[in-house]
């Protein structure tokens, strides 16, 4: 599965919106208790735009792609950014909002015994994460989630 770009490294204080990049689809990371060069670094490396609530972070001299985020809201941070982004239907809910890794489609089946009785007989679609082993579906959070994408990108475009 292609990754949609960019790729983002947030600071520690942005779980919450690492959380909606990675529901967009977006390849998102966090490193706890690294230091801000150490995080440049890896942000050069591997190509990520640094989000980062630190007015002193963001004026870093040194040249790399950063964005300050203002807003403590996560949803207003993710309109800060909307302009980075796009909303592609076929890449919602295709990582892991826990660890970042890339979701799997599992047969209903074999994991009868891992979700609670009522999901397993109202859904039949499921994804699981092979790092972590969290099992998404397509219940009623889903759609609370999907419905604050719409209001933030005004309405969910056809891919």
């Amino acid at each position: 599965m292609e990754s949609l770009k960019p790729r983002f490294l947030l600071t520690e204080n942005l779980g919450r919106l690492a959380k909606w990049l990675r529901l967009l689809g977006y390849d998102t990371v966090i490193y706890k208790s690294i230091s801000y060069h150490n995080m440049v670094r890896l942000a050069l490396k591997d190509s990520r735009i640094i989000l980062t609530r630190s007015k002193k972070d963001a004026d870093f001299k040194r040249r790399f792609s950063r964005r300050l985020i203002v807003s403590d809201k996560h949803l207003d941070q993710l309109e800060e950014i909307k302009d980075l982004l796009q909303l592609n239907n076929d890449k919602i809910f295709t990582r892991c909002l826990i660890c970042n890794r890339i979701l799997y489609d599992i047969s209903k089946n074999k994991i009868q015994d891992f979700v609670p009785e009522f999901v397993w007989e109202r859904h039949s679609k499921f994804k699981l994460c092979r790092k972590c082993g969290k099992i998404y579906w397509q219940g009623t959070h889903y759609k609370d989630m999907l419905n604050k994408l719409k209001k933030i990108f005004c309405e969910v475009e056809e891919s």
